[in-house]
């Protein structure tokens, strides 16, 4: 049974209405977050509210695109550059930031690995299904990129967000033709996941962190256009036929220098 999804009959239309829709349902928590528990930190408002949207992503795609839950495989030979750039904070230790706050997080960014993956790797490729692979990842890597504006609305530097703004398009890029290459989207989430805490968590300094953030971006952008440039499965010749697997975008967050604190959804 193919796992290919069926060609949607505008494609860049649909697209930019499901990123729409994204910030929008961001905005919209924040917004009523914001009214309902003003007296909440930025930080567990972000987590309610990225519990809430991970949840709804899965709902949707349970019941309009199930075939993201099931098409691809693990392929454990292109998974592990993405996977040691994510680890790799950890390199100076973990950081002990005390019981509570480490669960926040980890909880935290396992839900929001899930709600990037599932919808912008997920539903938004499913949609671009009858693009090239190169032009279906830039622009759902692009579109992945720009959501993280809504950081803003949970009181994110915004010098720090429009530094998130180009490193998630270049690191989303990657995981997306790593999406076209035929990868399950459940590697993704993990990789996704770990890379937010890891950035969190990692036990080095402000330098380093963002080095290893830029250094990362770079890497996952240049390991994204190689896996594009090879040969693609046979016959394949668009998004959605690429490996036999339905594709689509999505990023960690960056953490920021000291003092700013990062509290952006995305």
């Amino acid at each position: 049974m193919s796992t290919r999804p069926a060609p949607q009959p505008r494609p860049f239309a649909t697209a930019l209405l499901l990123a729409a829709a994204a910030a929008a349902a961001t905005l919209g928590a924040a917004l009523l977050l914001g009214w309902l528990a003003p007296d909440l930190e930025p930080m567990q408002q972000r987590f309610i509210a990225v519990l809430a949207l991970a949840v709804a992503a899965a709902g949707y795609v349970a019941f309009r695109s199930r075939d993201v839950f099931t098409s691809g495989r693990w392929r454990a030979p292109l998974l592990a550059v993405p996977a040691v750039l994510a680890i790799a904070p950890f390199v100076g230790g973990i950081k002990d930031v005390g019981a509570t706050a480490t669960v926040v997080i980890v909880v935290g960014y396992l839900a929001t690995g899930v709600y990037e993956e599932l919808w912008f790797r997920g539903v938004i490729f499913n949609a671009l299904a009858s693009w090239t692979p190169l032009r279906a990842a830039g622009l759902a890597s692009a579109l992945f990129g720009l959501m993280h504006l809504c950081n803003i609305a949970f009181g994110a530097n915004p010098v720090v967000t429009a530094a998130q703004v180009v490193g998630a398009s270049c690191s989303g890029f990657g995981l997306a033709a790593l999406r076209m290459r035929g990868s399950s989207i459940w590697p993704l989430v993990l990789i996704h996941a770990v890379s937010d805490i890891a950035l969190q968590l990692g036990d080095v300094s402000s330098a380093c962190r963002w080095g290893i953030m830029i250094g990362g971006d770079v890497v996952l952008l240049v390991f994204g256009l190689v896996l594009l440039r090879r040969r693609p499965a046979a016959g394949a010749a668009r998004a959605g036929e690429v490996a036999g697997a339905a594709a689509g975008p999505g990023r960690r967050e960056e953490a920021a220098a000291p003092g700013d604190r990062v509290v952006g959804i995305l």
